[in-house]
């Protein structure tokens, strides 16, 4: 959601022509993400999310589109994936496509304002999530697996900057047990794979939507669930034990976990440390965009959650989140 590519006010009029959204009133970057550009966008029709990618094949925006359209079907807290005037789910622009999103209602929160209640409900919804999709015919790999991951730490390690090239080697052990933890019989099938705070918005205590779906996939349903644990239960250096058994026992309010996820929750959850740690050297600590383009993410955050889980292992972090 960085500002990779400037759209300008004849590309929007030619969107919004596309859309059928009526006369351009003002549109505006938003400056947030490492992979799209995103825009805010008012028209005589309403108010308007749009995003432009140059990375993502028009497979993947079909496979999001034909989720999205289930999600909405079976009432589950999704974005509207506004179609152009042919109905198709994106518009070739400037380079790219734009898919072009209803403004969703709520507000983010804060770590300071997170409650049990809040992980409760976060949890349930992700349940719901995973239990409604079990209908879904769409495929899509994980596109940041542990290969990719392993390509991203083999190229880190030669950078010039030495602290980098260390973490680089630091995470490659880490990755080797996180690897030798997950035990590759999990239950599968399609996982958010992102569902971090500035994915969510709220009104009061309840989720008023789950956003951001553009690294939804097929892998297994405990990595979600990990991804979120390590995404909203981490502050200040330490995993906090009570939001951590308020999100699971949301999550399993919807879908129980087996015995073999309870298992390799651990596996799961160093991995995607790892990942996040990773691909935030390398889109924000390695970005040349200045801060007006990209709202920098400090990898330093993810590095300590992957310190702390290898401090913990895999029974000290099922002792914390009491599964």
């Amino acid at each position: 959601m960085a500002l990779y590519t400037t759209l300008d006010a004849a590309a929007f009029a030619r969107l919004s022509e596309a859309y059928g959204l009526g006369t351009v009133h003002e549109f505006t970057g938003i400056p947030q993400g490492s992979i799209n550009s995103n825009f805010r966008l008012v028209t005589a029709s309403g108010r308007y999310f749009v995003r432009h990618t140059t990375v993502r094949s028009a497979d993947d925006l079909r496979f999001e589109a034909d989720l999205l359209s289930l999600l909405n079907e079976s009432h589950c807290p999704a974005p509207r994936l506004v179609s152009t005037r042919e109905g198709a789910p994106f518009l070739e622009l400037e380079g790219g496509r734009v898919c072009v999103f209803a403004w969703l209602v709520g507000e983010e929160l804060t770590r300071a304002q997170l409650t049990t209640e809040h992980l409760e409900s976060l949890g349930m919804e992700l349940g719901k999530l995973h239990r409604i999709t079990l209908s879904f015919g769409g495929s899509r790999t994980n596109p940041y697996g542990p290969e990719v991951v392993s390509g991203w730490l083999e190229g880190l390690k030669r950078n010039p900057d030495a602290e980098l090239s260390s973490i680089a080697g630091e995470l490659e052990g880490y990755l080797a047990r996180a690897e030798s933890e997950r035990g590759g019989l999990e239950p599968r099938g399609v996982i958010h794979a992102d569902l971090f705070m500035d994915n969510v918005k709220w009104l009061g205590d309840r989720v008023s939507a789950l956003f951001d779906f553009e690294m939804a996939c097929r892998d297994a349903y405990v990595l979600d669930v990990a991804i979120t644990l390590n995404a909203w239960c981490f502050d200040n250096g330490a995993y906090r034990p009570e939001l951590c058994r308020a999100l699971l026992r949301g999550y399993q309010v919807e879908r129980a976990l087996l015995p073999v996820e309870r298992e390799h929750l651990f596996g799961h959850a160093l991995f995607g440390s790892v990942r996040y740690t990773a691909s935030r050297i390398r889109d924000f600590h390695l970005s040349g965009l200045p801060p007006d383009k990209l709202a920098p993410k400090d990898f330093r955050t993810y590095l300590a959650r992957a310190r702390t889980l290898v401090r913990l292992g895999s029974e000290g972090l099922r002792a914390l989140a009491g599964v």
